[in-house]
C-alpha cells in the first residue's frame, strides 16, 4: 500500500505518555503488587510504567513479568541481572523514560488513591514547572502527613531543610532533568538529598500543592534505611562532600543558604552516626534519627585574617624528659619527632 505525504501528515502522531512511573523492585516478591495495582488502578491513563528488577533473589522478577504481560504496553520491566543499587537503577529507568514528567514510586509504597496522577496533572496544567512538590502519608511511626505550603516550597527553604527529602514527594519534568545532568549519586545512601538541593538550586519554575501523592510505610523489615550499617556512617560525610561540591555552582544569592544546610547538617552527623552504631550495639533494627527542623543561619564561618597569620609565632613544645624517681616506673614515652605548636 502507498501512503502519500499527504496522509502521513495527516496520520495522528504517537504522543508521549504524560507521566513516567518510576518503580525499583528488590526481592519484593510478596508485596510488589500492591505499589503496582495503585498504578493500575488510577483513573488519569496517559502514563507509563517502569519497574526495574534491581538483581531480585526472590520471584520478584516472575511477579513483574506476569504483570508486564497483561497490561498490553503499560508497563515495562527493566531486568538488572544482578545488583546495582536503587541510585543506579533510577538512573536507567529515567533514560528510558518517554514521559514529560517523571514520578517516583518505591516497590514497598504506593500511590496514595486512584485520583493522584489525576490531582498531578491538573496541578500542572499547561505551565512547564521545573518542580513540583506535594505531600506525603506516612503509614507506621504516628502516621504523620507531611504537605507542603507557600513559605516550606520555596527554593531558599528547600535547600536550608527540605520538607521532605524524598524524591517520591515531587514530580519532575524529564527536560529539566536532562538540561541539567541532573543524576542521583550512584553506591551511596542519602542520594535523595543532594538530588533534592541540587534540583532545588537549578530550578526556575516550581510550584507544590498541599495534597499526598504517595504512603510511606515505615519500617517494613528489610528496607533499605531500616537497615543500620556502617556505611550509612561513611556516606553522611559523603553527602556533605558532595554539597560542598555543589557550591561551586550555586548562584551567590543561594550560596548563604546551602552553607546553612552544610552547617546545621554538620553539627547533627554525629547524633546520627550515634543513633546507628546504638543501633549495631544493640542488636535494634531501625536506628532511630532526630527530627530534622534546620531554620536558616546567616553566621559568617571564622576566617583567620593574614595580619592574625604575621602575628604568629611558632616555637617547639618543650620535649625535656623527667628525671626518674627511685622505685617509681616511667608511666608512657614522650614522642620523639619535633612537635610545634601556635602561639601569639
Amino acid at each position: 500500500m502507498n501512503i502519500s505525504k499527504n496522509n502521513l501528515e495527516n496520520m495522528p502522531k504517537k504522543v508521549n505518555p504524560r507521566f513516567s512511573v518510576i518503580m525499583c523492585a528488590y526481592n519484593l516478591e510478596k508485596i510488589v503488587n500492591v505499589a503496582i495495582e495503585s498504578v493500575l488502578n488510577q483513573k488519569f491513563d496517559n502514563y507509563e510504567l517502569i519497574i526495574v528488577n534491581d538483581g531480585s533473589s526472590d520471584n520478584t522478577l516472575e511477579v513483574l513479568k506476569k504483570y508486564e504481560e497483561k497490561a498490553n504496553g503499560k508497563i515495562r520491566v527493566i531486568n538488572n541481572k544482578k545488583n546495582i543499587g536503587l541510585s543506579a537503577s533510577r538512573n536507567k529507568a529515567i533514560r528510558q523514560a518517554k514521559g514529560e514528567y517523571i514520578v517516583h514510586l518505591d516497590g514497598d509504597d504506593t500511590l496514595y488513591n486512584r485520583n493522584t496522577l489525576a490531582n498531578i496533572d491538573a496541578t500542572i496544567g499547561d505551565q512547564d514547572y521545573d518542580i513540583i512538590y506535594f505531600g506525603v502519608q506516612y503509614v507506621g511511626g504516628g502516621n504523620k502527613l507531611y504537605l507542603p505550603n507557600a513559605q516550606n516550597s520555596t527554593r531558599e527553604a528547600r535547600i536550608v531543610c527540605d520538607m521532605h527529602f524524598a524524591v517520591a514527594s515531587k514530580v519532575w519534568r524529564k527536560e529539566f532533568l536532562e538540561k541539567n545532568n541532573l543524576t542521583f549519586i550512584e553506591g551511596m545512601y542519602y542520594e535523595d538529598m543532594v538530588y533534592s538541593i541540587k534540583a532545588a538550586i537549578k530550578a526556575e519554575k516550581t510550584t507544590f500543592r498541599a495534597i499526598p501523592i504517595y504512603v510511606y510505610y515505615r519500617n517494613r523489615e528489610g528496607s533499605i534505611m531500616a537497615t543500620p550499617n556502617i556505611k550509612r556512617c561513611k556516606d553522611m560525610y559523603k553527602m556533605l562532600y558532595h554539597l560542598m561540591e555543589l557550591y561551586e555552582e550555586t548562584p551567590e544569592e543561594l550560596q548563604p543558604y546551602l552553607l546553612s544546610f552544610i552547617k546545621n547538617e554538620t553539627f547533627g552527623v554525629p547524633i546520627r552516626i550515634d543513633a546507628i552504631l546504638k543501633s549495631l550495639k544493640d542488636a535494634t533494627y531501625t536506628p532511630v534519627f532526630p527530627k530534622r527542623n534546620y531554620v536558616f543561619t546567616e553566621e559568617i564561618p571564622t576566617i583567620i585574617e593574614k595580619e592574625t597569620i604575621e602575628d604568629t609565632k611558632v616555637v617547639p613544645i618543650d620535649q625535656s624528659k623527667p628525671k626518674r624517681k627511685t622505685g617509681k616506673k616511667r608511666v608512657a614515652n614522650t614522642h620523639e619527632s619535633e612537635n610545634l605548636k601556635l602561639i601569639k
